[in-house]
C-alpha cells in the first residue's frame, strides 16, 4: 500500500512543474502533499470499509465485481 501511495512518478503529479526559493516553501509543499495523501487515503479506506459493510462491489474495468478499489479509478 505505501509502495502505491508514494508513487510519485505517475502522469498526474508534475513535480517539476513548480519552483521555490525559499526552504519554508518546500516544508510548506511537502506539509501540503503530504496531508493531502492522508485525506486520499482515508478516503479510499472509507469507501473500501462502506462497500464492504454494504456486501457489495463496484464493477472493475474488466467488468468483474471487487470490493477492492482505488479512489483513482472510482
Amino acid at each position: 500500500m505505501l509502495k502505491e501511495a508514494l508513487a510519485f512518478k505517475r502522469p498526474l503529479i508534475f513535480a517539476d512543474s513548480f519552483f521555490v526559493n525559499k526552504p519554508e516553501r518546500v516544508e510548506m509543499i511537502l506539509f501540503l502533499m503530504s496531508l493531502c495523501l492522508l485525506v486520499y487515503n482515508l478516503d479510499q479506506r472509507e469507501l473500501r470499509n462502506s462497500l464492504k459493510r454494504a456486501k457489495t462491489g463496484v464493477k472493475s474495468q474488466i467488468c468483474k465485481l471487487t470490493d477492492y478499489h482505488t479512489l483513482r479509478f472510482i
